[in-house]
């Protein structure tokens, strides 16, 4: 146990656009599909590749509990927003929970799995990060330090609203409806 040995197992890991290999990218691929129970993960941004959509809607799909929590930035007609939302509506299909984080500024990079490893870093969960940026994270292999991050994320959620597609899908027609009249089809 690392509380009674002094040690923490603990793997550095970097990715950016000078290496032929997205790790990070794998990393959370492999985290997500490797869960068995849950993963939570935390993030500002979220415009994930097809390989980390296609890894959260399987795992969504055979039982896995997905929370996910991000920023609400943006306004309600800025095109990040609208990617983020477009996103947040192609997971909660799935049955992933998103939360937006309502309290302040919210830059955590995390992601926890089952209570045994998680990851935190620089990397957001989003395309950028995955490809472009230089990034680097370490993954915590000690189900002490996942669980202490995992309260935490319980605890962000008392100051979070859920994304909830319903409500996406309403504001989304009324949005299309609205930008029609505008454009005189109305």
């Amino acid at each position: 146990h690392a509380a009674s040995t002094g040690y923490l197992p603990i793997q550095i890991t970097t990715s950016g656009p000078d290496s032929q290999w997205a790790a990070i990218r794998q990393l959370y691929f492999l985290m997500i599909l490797a869960a068995k129970k849950h993963v939570y993960i935390q993030s500002p941004f979220f415009i994930p590749d097809d390989s980390i959509s296609e890894a959260l809607k399987a795992a969504a799909l055979s039982g896995v509990e997905i929370k996910m929590m991000f920023t609400p930035r943006g306004t309600l007609y800025s095109l990040p927003y609208w990617a983020a939302n477009t996103y947040f509506a192609d997971m909660a299909r799935a049955g992933i929970r998103i939360f937006l984080y309502q309290k302040g500024y919210f830059h955590p990079k995390t992601i926890s799995i089952d209570s045994e490893v998680c990851s935190v870093g620089t990397a957001n969960m989003d395309i950028r990060s995955f490809s472009i940026n230089y990034e680097v994270n370490a993954i915590i292999y000690e189900s002490r330090i996942a669980q202490e991050l995992e309260q935490d994320f319980q605890d962000d959620l008392k100051h979070c609203t859920e994304f909830k597609l319903e409500e996406y899908k309403k504001r989304h027609d009324e949005i299309w409806l609205n930008l029609g009249r505008a454009d005189g089809d109305g």
